[in-house]
């Protein structure tokens, strides 16, 4: 079976952690037996196709739009980044085109990886995941429009595949009754596969540079530093937990900048790392509470700083199925979280998983009985 992934996140190397669960999904398509194609954004439309394990990755252009922290902030910050769209659809049916006729075709995020396959491969099976934004940006849309892509998809009998129970609800609940239904008998839901290397060597050595004493706890966040992911309240919980605690910020954005005024303006040594991979940690007067930022780190990295904390805070408003969670308990590591996505779903079969009421207060309250 010849197999076609196209995506608009695919990660560049073993340790970049952008669209690793697009990785694992087609690594797993592979390992069924089938010859898997994945077309990704970023290079360019000129670059010979390149050998990822048993995947074969052909690069598509509209690396300004779709790259890190995703194309959401990169179009809020530059709308000029919205013209690499219509590129980056023209290398994706050039790159189909070279490819000719496929088996199967699964698309990563309705919009904007449905449309080119619906295109270019009026025969082949068609799958359609959905991860979140794609689903938000539907809602966001008028309801005509809406009405229009998930109708199109219904009729080419795609079938979809949502991340999260809430995702599917969301969208099902803004389409009318019957085309509402059809959506139901055409889905299911399913969280992404990811894989997890071994990180606790590392994680041990961490903890050991950063956790001094009997009494002291470490916590981490590890997400994109953007608005929706609300690290200020982890700060300010962390501020509000007592003595002891330490709180390490592993990954970059847009809000670094205010996240690091805000710790340092509440009397919580925030100390930076703007090296990616780099281990220092901040040194503070004891009693007092420390707030690292990391930055950017590879993957394997990112997930033992997760593998040495006491307690994962993620207190995002907005998620599916948030894979930094599903990570964090394969690690053993109690979660701390805002309801968002499934998550309130998981903490009823899953002890590990706390849900705390997305205010300062409420998640230093369950910080202080981890």
């Amino acid at each position: 079976m010849r197999a076609v992934v196209l995506t608009t996140s695919y990660p560049v190397s073993d340790e970049d952690p952008s669209g690793h669960f697009v990785r694992s999904s087609a690594e797993a398509l592979a390992r069924s037996g089938a010859e898997v194609h994945v077309i990704a954004a970023g290079g360019s439309i000129l670059d010979p196709p390149s050998r990822d394990g048993r995947l074969v990755v052909h690069r598509a252009g509209g690396g300004a739009l779709f790259a890190w922290p995703g194309a959401v902030a990169r179009a809020r910050e530059s709308p000029l980044r919205l013209l690499s769209l219509a590129p980056f659809a023209a290398g994706v049916l050039e790159r189909l085109r070279e490819l000719g006729p496929v088996d199967r075709a699964v698309a990563h995020w309705i919009i904007p990886c449905a449309w080119p396959l619906l295109r270019a491969l009026p025969r082949a099976p068609l799958e359609v995941h959905a991860h979140g934004a794609d689903v938000r940006l539907l809602l966001r849309a008028p309801r005509a429009a809406r009405a229009a892509v998930v109708s199109a998809l219904l009729r080419r009998d795609a079938r979809f595949v949502f991340a999260a129970h809430a995702l599917r609800d969301a969208l099902a609940g803004s389409l009318d009754p019957e085309q509402a239904r059809a959506l139901d008998l055409a889905s299911r839901v399913e969280p992404p596969v990811f894989d997890l290397p071994p990180v606790a060597r590392r994680a041990a050595a961490l903890r050991r540079e950063i956790v001094k004493g009997p009494g002291e706890r470490l916590a981490v966040v590890a997400c994109r530093l953007i608005p929706t992911k609300r690290v200020e309240l982890a700060i300010e919980a962390v501020r509000s937990a007592g003595p002891g605690l330490r709180l390490v910020v592993v990954g970059d954005g847009p809000e670094r900048g205010a996240l690091e005024r805000l710790a340092s303006r509440g009397g919580l040594d925030a100390g930076s790392s703007r090296g990616a991979g780099s281990a220092g940690v901040t040194t503070t007067s004891e009693g007092s509470a420390a707030v690292r930022f990391t930055g950017t780190l590879p993957r394997r990295e990112a997930l033992a700083w997760i593998g040495a904390a006491d307690v994962l805070l993620h207190p995002s408003s907005h998620e599916a199925a948030p894979t930094v969670i599903r990570e964090a308990r394969a690690l053993g590591v109690p979660v701390i979280a805002c309801d968002a996505g499934d998550v309130v779903a998981w903490a009823r079969s899953d002890g590990g998983i706390l849900v705390a009421d997305s205010t300062a207060q409420s998640l230093a309250a369950a910080l202080r009985g981890i």
